[in-house]
C-alpha cells in the first residue's frame, strides 16, 4: 500500500483499464476509521471522515 502519492502508475494503470481501485490513501483511512470505532464506541459521519481526509491531505503538500 502506498499512502502518498495517491496517484502512482499502478493506480492509473488500474483507472486506464476500467478497473475500480482504492488508493492507499483511501485504505489508510478506512483503517483509521474502523480503529477510531473500536477505540471509541463512536462511527463519525461520511462527512465527518471526509474532512479528516482532506485535513490529512492538506497537511503532506
Amino acid at each position: 500500500m502506498v499512502a502518498l502519492p495517491a496517484e502512482t502508475p499502478l493506480i492509473a494503470a488500474g483507472r486506464a483499464a476500467g478497473k475500480t481501485v482504492i488508493t492507499g490513501a483511501e485504505v489508510a483511512t478506512l483503517q483509521a476509521l474502523e480503529q477510531f470505532v473500536l477505540y471509541t464506541g463512536i462511527r463519525p459521519s461520511r462527512e465527518q471522515v471526509r474532512a479528516a481526509e482532506e485535513f490529512m491531505r492538506a497537511g503532506t503538500a
